[in-house]
C-alpha cells in the first residue's frame, strides 16, 4: 500500500509505520507520483488526498479500467469530506459489488 497526500497527512501515516508515503505539493506531482507507483504490481492500493483525486479525476478515470491498483480516496488532515458515490463506485467497478453507503 502506498499514500500520496500533503504533508500534514502523510505525518500521520509516517507515524502509523507506512513506508511508501509520498508527500506532494501539488496536484501535478502527485499525478506524476502516482503513475510511477501505478507501474509497480507491488502496489495495490494507493491512498490519495480526496482533493488529489478531484483535481486529476480524468487521470483517476484511466486507471480505474485496470483491476489493480486500487485508488482510494482519503480525507486530508483538514477533514475534507469523501462523497461516498466515489466509494460506492470504485468498489462497484473493482469487485463487481454494487451498494450504497450510508450518508
Amino acid at each position: 500500500m502506498a499514500v500520496v497526500a500533503d504533508r500534514r497527512t502523510i505525518t500521520i501515516f509516517k507515524l502509523a509505520g507506512l513506508k511508501d508515503v509520498y508527500p506532494v505539493e501539488s496536484h501535478e506531482e502527485a499525478e506524476k507520483i502516482i503513475r510511477k507507483l501505478v507501474e509497480n504490481p507491488r502496489f495495490l492500493i494507493i491512498l490519495v488526498t480526496e482533493y488529489i483525486v478531484n483535481k486529476i479525476q480524468d487521470f483517476i478515470e484511466s486507471i480505474a479500467e485496470n483491476k489493480y491498483p486500487l485508488i482510494i480516496p482519503i480525507p486530508s488532515v483538514e477533514g475534507q469530506k469523501i462523497k461516498t458515490d466515489l466509494i460506492s463506485n470504485l468498489i462497484r467497478r473493482k469487485a463487481g459489488i454494487e451498494f450504497k453507503l450510508a450518508s
